[in-house]
């Protein structure tokens, strides 16, 4: 009943409380305004001491005799009555800090050394300044000086002084102290006195304490330290003074007299408070008996309740009716909360039960366990009194998870660990012989000095969570491989945030090393060949604005080391917009085809090349039919059939290259080698027949030029079988080439030299074999040809520029 008493009236007296501790620092705040409405006042009245100076001396300098060296009189007069006005002298120096004048000393005494300091900050800034407190060389004073500088033809030439003297100050600062009990004091730059309301003679020239704060003072403010005088506590305003840089006025008053001013306030609230509380007590001992049985009866219901473990357990009969109508509200409110927390925790259960989420709560001081029934049916059977404990816990864990959930387990509930949160995932196997998989959280309570008290927390059941990750992970494992398969690179974009993720193939692809490297979406679409940029553009906007589900495009992309490579990229919307169906994330595929397209291209052109190669042919064919002699059934038909079969040969060498061309030595060999005969041989020196050697580098002949040569020594090597070193037994034939640079262009030398043969004489008629090998080589390749009808055989030779020939124009050097 008493804690009801002092219940009700603490509020009030708290409230008291606070108001008068209110009116109190508004009381202290109105003593430190007036402390700081005193500092400014004074700042106001120096800084007008100082500018009247400073005006003086500006007024002095501008005058006409101060910048003329002829009348140095009529300066100094002028400069002694304007000292005397203020009860003051004044002091003229030279640009190197000599004196040349002071109107305290008479005119022919001699002037102190040169000084200066100060002298030449003045000529340097060109603005007034006043120094710090120091003493006077000429009249031994403790003095500041406040310096004007002179120009003359607009540039500061010399420099006026007037002494600031303490005790003018002083005459300022004395009887405004606050009430008499405090103080005023002005400094100077570096924190000197130069002025005090008592004893300046003391004070003046001593050093202001340091603080620490000093150099984050503003213009004006409040501090709290001690009394330079005599050590008392203080409460100091200060201001700047505006006409002196770095000068302020400091006006302190006794922490004293602000606690005196605190005292009044005070009593009247501890009399009050007593006051109340003595009249509450009395009021308490009165209405005890009344009150005290409806709460006995409420306290008693409350601890039934509180020592059952749930709701359910809780006892249900009612507490009896209170006279007092307040108690009796309470009562029923307390009912009706009772009712409504059963509900809850029903519900509570009823989604533990659903969620498989049970609780358990453990005393780590005396290892007792509460388990809830959820708890219990996650594990398959309530534990018997001789496995409630840790180690049985740990014997139904999975064996492969046992040490580690134990480690973590004493690792959390250590005394003096940092961390009250636990958290770990582990294998349970029940009685049934099932896996599952139970996710367990919980906080730590500790003492002060860290020890581990209890652990409230709950196990999950996740067993369907991990194996939906288990499997998502197979299928991303079976994608991978997938994609590495079909060296495939993914991609995903966020079109609001410009973000894009990309898989390492992509970037092998694009050929950069890092996301980063890659650059914001789209900027990547500049290294696009241009002539691709805007099949591009539409094919992934078609997808973006809804128009299409899905696209794919192929394009070229510029890689950072220079190379183009063909891209096929395919990519369908993954989230859009419900407002307006745009795409805001994308994915898709990258696909690296620079190597199918240059297949394709290689057989676009296998193809062209192979129409115009049949073409060709059949034209050839066509004027071999028309052009070859026909008086000979037989010769005739030899004759087509060999070149028929040059040109079959010359296509066979192509194709066995795949259509980039062949070697010449293959071509000359493929001619010559059926008009050999069977035993004679290429090479070398048989027992009977003709042979032939061939020698020359290796030469790689372009597609077209090999039909040409083909059926050039075709024709040459029939004409040799016929009349010449490969009609005889002991003929011989010698085929060589050469590359040389004629006239800086590379020539391909060309020889065929017969030997052996019946002597050959020029023919009468050219017949189709002549004309074609001139064609050939003089109108097809650009050479030029001779021939010499010798007696021992025909010698050949033909110069073909090599850049008509080759598939190079100038030969290899060696390595």
């Amino acid at each position: 009943m008493f804690g009801l008493v002092l219940a009700t009236l603490l509020p009030a007296l708290a409230f008291g409380a606070a108001a008068s501790w209110e009116a109190l620092r508004r009381h202290g705040q109105a003593a430190e305004t007036r402390l700081l409405d005193t500092a400014g006042a004074l700042a106001a009245a120096v800084d007008s001491h100082v500018a009247s100076r400073i005006a003086a001396l500006t007024v002095l300098a501008a005058a006409p005799d101060t910048v003329r060296e002829d009348t140095p009189q009529a300066f100094a007069a002028l400069a002694r009555s304007t000292g005397a006005a203020f009860g003051a002298w004044v002091v003229l120096y030279a640009a190197d800090g000599t004196m040349i004048l002071n109107t305290s000393i008479p005119d022919a005494a001699p002037m102190p050394p040169r000084g200066g300091g100060m002298v030449q900050r003045v000529l340097e800034a060109g603005v007034p300044m006043v120094s710090n407190l120091t003493l006077g060389r000429v009249s031994g004073r403790q003095v500041a000086m406040v310096l004007v500088p002179v120009r003359r033809d607009g540039a500061p030439w010399r420099v006026a002084g007037m002494p600031l003297l303490p005790e003018r100050l002083h005459a300022l600062l004395a009887g405004q102290a606050a009430g008499g009990r405090g103080a005023i004091a002005v400094t100077d730059a570096i924190g000197v006195l130069v002025a005090h309301s008592s004893g300046p003679a003391r004070l003046v020239g001593q050093q202001r304490p340091p603080r620490p704060d000093d150099g984050q003072l503003g213009r004006t403010g409040v501090l709290r330290g001690q009394s330079l005088a005599d050590g008392a506590a203080i409460r100091t305003a200060y201001h700047v003074i505006p006409s002196a840089p770095g000068w302020k006025v400091w006006v302190n008053e006794p922490e004293a007299s602000f606690l005196e001013a605190q005292r009044g306030p005070l009593l009247a609230l501890a009399g009050g408070g007593l006051l109340a509380l003595t009249i509450g007590l009395s009021l308490a001992a009165a209405l005890s008996r009344r009150l005290l049985r409806p709460v006995a009866a409420l306290v008693a219901h409350a601890e039934a309740v509180a020592g059952r473990d749930t709701w359910h357990d809780a006892p249900r009969h009612p507490v009896p009716p209170a006279r007092i109508r307040e108690f009796e509200r309470l009562r029923l409110a307390l009912a009706a909360s009772e009712a409504a927390l059963r509900e809850a925790e029903a519900k509570y259960r009823r989604v533990q039960r659903i969620g498989r989420v049970g609780g358990f709560m453990i005393d780590l001081r005396s290892g007792s366990i509460d388990r809830s029934p959820e708890y219990i049916d996650l594990y398959g059977r309530a534990p018997s009194p001789s496995e409630a404990s840790h180690e049985a816990w740990l014997q139904r864990l999975h064996p492969a998870d046992r040490e580690r959930a134990d480690r973590t387990f004493r690792e959390a509930v250590a005394d003096g660990a940092p961390h009250t949160e636990y958290a770990q995932d582990y294998r349970i196997i029940d009685p049934d012989g099932e896996i599952r998989w139970i996710s367990a959280r919980a906080q730590i309570e500790r003492d002060a000095s860290g020890r581990a008290l209890r652990m409230i927390g709950a196990h999950v059941d996740v067993t369907a969570l991990k194996r939906a990750e288990a499997a998502m992970r197979d299928g991303e494992e079976r994608l991978r491989q997938a994609l590495e398969a079909a060296e495939l690179g993914a991609w995903e974009i966020d079109l609001r945030q410009g973000r894009a993720m990309r898989t390492a193939r992509t970037l092998e692809i694009f050929g950069y090393g890092s996301e980063a490297q890659f650059g914001e979406y789209p900027a990547w679409r500049d290294r696009v060949h241009p002539e691709d940029r805007a099949a591009l553009t539409t094919a992934v906007d078609s997808v973006r604005l809804g128009r299409a589900e899905r696209y794919r495009v192929a394009y070229r992309f510029l890689r950072p080391d220079g190379a183009w490579r063909w891209v096929e990229s395919q990519g369908h919307a993954a989230e859009r917009d419900p407002a307006t169906g745009e795409a805001i994330r994308m994915i898709g595929t990258t696909q690296d085809i620079t190597a199918r397209r240059e297949a394709e291209d290689r057989q676009a052109l296998l193809s062209r090349e192979l129409d115009h190669r049949a073409k060709n042919a059949l034209a050839i064919v066509q004027a071999a039919l028309r052009l070859t002699p026909r008086e000979d059934a037989a010769a005739f038909a030899s004759t087509v059939e060999g070149r028929v079969a040059s040109l079959a040969r010359a296509h066979t060498l192509l194709a066995q290259g795949r259509w980039v061309g062949a070697d010449l030595r293959a071509v000359v060999m493929g001619e010559i080698k059926p008009f050999l005969g069977s035993p004679g041989f290429l090479g070398g020196q048989g027992p009977e027949g003709p042979h032939a050697t061939l020698e020359g580098p290796p030469v790689p002949v372009l597609p077209a030029a090999v039909q040409a040569l083909s059926m050039a020594f075709h024709e040459l090597a029939t004409n040799a079988a016929k009349y010449g070193a490969l009609s005889a037994t002991e003929g011989h034939l010698a085929v060589t080439w050469s590359l040389r640079e004629i006239e800086d262009v590379w020539t391909l030398h060309l020889s065929w030299h017969e030997t052996g043969g019946p002597g050959t004489v020029a023919p009468i008629r050219r017949g189709f074999g002549s004309t074609l090998v001139e064609a050939t080589i003089r109108r097809q390749l650009g050479g030029r040809l001779e021939l010499d009808w010798r007696t021992e055989g025909l010698h050949w030779q033909a110069w073909v520029p090599l850049a008509r020939l080759a598939a190079e124009a100038a030969p290899r050097a060696d390595p």
